[in-house]
């Protein structure tokens, strides 16, 4: 079943065909609205009206909805539900059609095992009902990240009617950014701001697709305080365990680079993002729980890499377009250390300089230098040709020319629709040049036909050759990608070159034994 969790339009990631006539359902009212308090206190309410418009959406999308709250700072109130048959029952919600459940991200994470989600089944449910729903989660002063609203639109049903309202304290301004169209107002007095936006299309998600192009709305009556509770992780002497992990470590990368491997081997993820955890627990408890959320395992890496003497920072990432609130921020932390970036998810690091892709990046002291995502491959390799490794086709030999592990192969780009309804992304530009000086086995004569193909467009182009002579011959390959966001209208010449470039009729070499 879908989960619609208290961030409801945070991003929809379900793969689907592309819907003909109608859609799975229709938000036919989608009202949200904030009531900030003077202390930090939070009055969160949310009603909707959905109609559903196939057995699809009632059995994998809207048949249940999922609320994540923390009772710890939060209490949750269902104030109304009901389903609306298509011949004008009304079905009210019976008392067992709501039962609160653990949240999978913590099922394995005892600390966290208060965190609550109210499961809400919806009854009655046909072709054309409307699902109605009104709940209210109030939020207690001292909860990280919650003055800030961040909603992306990437429903797979379209919304007739959005309605934001926030209200703030008298004296109080609200910062709103937005890439929607919604039309804002604000009350004589200054204290109510009112967003509204209709006809919100469905949106059908795609591989590759840009995780900033979705329409979004992002306001704050306190801009910054989410990253500034981002940042505020606890401290702890951790001297006792940095001396064992680093024993016979010299300078800060090998120190370093063994603090990510043992935080990596020896304690599990809990995935939970600080806007539903609410706290970060000390490296002292980490380390003897074994697990922990990513704020905590960054946490304990500072904390060992004090220890050791090696001189680190937090650093968050960002989708370009993300303003730097909580909401967003499950994953993203990263260790910055001997001019190396360690995540703290654990299991990988890269060097300083080389953000691959679009991001922006973030430290306690401000904003990170991110340059442009670049790749540059340069392969130029002999290869003797094994008939072991070769497909037999009578009195033939059928070989495979390697595939790069870098450059566009390594970008993970499989099979491309032929048409697109949003743009493009890849990680980086490129410009890759690969070439192998193929040797046919003794007494073997490469057959291939040569041949020598191109394209190009607004991306860039792909090259791909073959020269023959008797038993040698020179394959080639080339790619110049000079985007990483491929508009649509561009689209159908970027899949022809992909197409091109990983062609097997252009990456097979055949020898008459």
């Amino acid at each position: 079943m879908r989960k619609t969790v208290f961030t409801l339009l945070s991003g929809l990631m379900i793969a689907t065909g592309l819907f003909a006539q109608k859609t799975e359902g229709e938000f036919l009212s989608l009202k949200e609205k904030y009531t900030f308090g003077a202390d930090g206190s939070v009055v969160y309410k949310q009603h909707k009206e959905l109609k559903v418009n196939t057995f699809y959406s009632i059995h994998n999308l809207y048949g249940e909805t999922f609320i994540v709250y923390n009772p710890q700072f939060q209490t949750l109130s269902i104030d109304a539900c009901h389903t609306t048959q298509t011949d004008g029952t009304v079905i009210p919600l019976p008392p067992n059609a709501l039962n609160e459940v653990l949240p999978s991200a913590a099922a394995d994470a005892p600390a966290y095992n208060h965190l609550k989600e109210m499961v809400v089944t919806h009854t009655g449910l046909e072709p054309g009902a409307v699902i109605s729903l009104d709940y209210t989660i109030t939020t207690k002063p001292g909860f990280p990240g919650a003055g800030d609203i961040f909603r992306r639109f990437s429903e797979v049903s379209p919304i007739k009617d959005y309605t934001l309202t926030v209200e703030v304290p008298a004296g109080k301004e609200l910062v709103v950014t937005q890439n929607l169209g919604a039309k804002t107002t604000k009350s004589a007095a200054g204290s109510v701001f009112t967003l509204k936006a209709s006809g919100i299309p469905a949106r059908i998600a795609e591989i590759y697709e840009p995780a900033d192009d979705a329409p979004y709305i992002y306001a704050s009556m306190n801009p910054g305080e989410g990253v500034a509770a981002l940042f505020n992780l606890p401290e702890e002497d951790m001297s006792s365990l940095a001396s064992k992990i680093c024993e016979g470590k010299t300078g800060d990368v090998e120190k370093m680079d063994a603090i990510s491997e043992w935080v990596t081997s020896n304690l599990g993820i809990c995935a939970l993002p600080l806007i539903q955890a609410g706290t970060v627990r000390k490296p002292s408890e980490v380390v003897k729980t074994a697990y922990g959320t990513f704020e905590e395992k960054a946490a304990l890496m500072l904390s060992l890499a004090s220890a050791a003497g090696v001189k680190a920072e937090p650093i968050a990432l960002f989708i370009p377009t993300c303003p730097p609130c909580l909401q967003t921020l499950s994953g993203a932390m990263w260790i910055k250390a001997a001019d190396k970036l360690y995540s703290a998810a654990g299991g990988f690091s890269r060097p300083a300089g080389d953000l691959k892709g679009r991001v922006q990046a973030l430290s306690p002291s401000g904003p990170v230098s991110v340059p442009e995502g670049f790749s540059e491959v340069r392969i130029d390799e002999t290869l003797v040709l094994d008939p072991e490794k070769a497909t037999e086709a009578g009195d033939y030999l059928v070989f495979k020319i390697p595939v790069a592990k870098e450059g566009l192969d390594a970008f993970g780009i499989r099979s491309l629709n032929s048409e697109r309804s949003y743009p493009f992304e890849i990680p980086s530009k490129l410009d890759e040049s690969v070439t192998y000086r193929i040797t046919a086995p003794e007494g073997g004569t490469i057959v291939s036909v040569p041949f020598e193909k191109s394209l190009s467009g607004p991306a860039g182009t792909v090259k791909v050759k073959l020269a023959v002579d008797g038993n040698k011959a020179v394959y080639t390959r080339e790619a110049k990608i000079v985007k990483t966001i491929i508009p649509v209208r561009e689209y159908a010449s970027f899949r022809a070159m992909v197409n091109l470039y990983k062609d097997d009729a252009y990456r097979t070499i055949v020898v008459k034994k």
